[in-house]
């Protein structure tokens, strides 16, 4: 699979595949616009990192969906974990999975970087310190 994350696109291949393995859950589960915003999140990230347009070719987000809920809340509820590359132009979903969540795990987005992108970003932080 790999369906481009872009919010001009006209197909409504996300949604639809969203829709696929999702079935009747909706509370906690993901749409094609929470994917939109965890991707333009995560290229604010890259951003920060000092990471290059051109070089950020290759990251990777994992998205899963679903907040914090009351620890009074004691069943599992029915989220999804989305895995997302970072392409040449725009971001593209390799993964949907429908995952469960007990009442202590939170949805949330990581940003994973290659061995270059991580140089880059250790770079930037290095350079903001002195030795002492």
């Amino acid at each position: 699979m790999k369906i481009k994350v872009a919010l001009n696109t006209k197909s409504r291949e996300l949604s639809d595949s969203l829709e696929k393995v999702n079935g009747k859950a909706r509370s906690a589960t993901a749409s094609a616009m929470d994917i939109l915003n965890a991707t333009e999140i995560a290229e604010k990230q890259l951003a920060a990192f000092g990471i290059s347009k051109s070089s950020r070719i290759g990251a990777e987000l994992t998205y899963t969906s679903g907040g914090s809920v009351a620890k009074a809340y004691k069943y599992t509820r029915i989220a999804n974990r989305i895995k997302v590359v970072r392409g040449g132009s725009f971001w593209y979903v390799t993964s949907i999975e429908r995952v469960e969540l007990f009442p202590n795990q939170d949805g949330g987005s990581k940003v994973g970087l290659n061995a270059d992108q991580e140089k880059t970003a250790l770079a930037g932080v290095r350079a903001k310190f002195y030795n002492i």
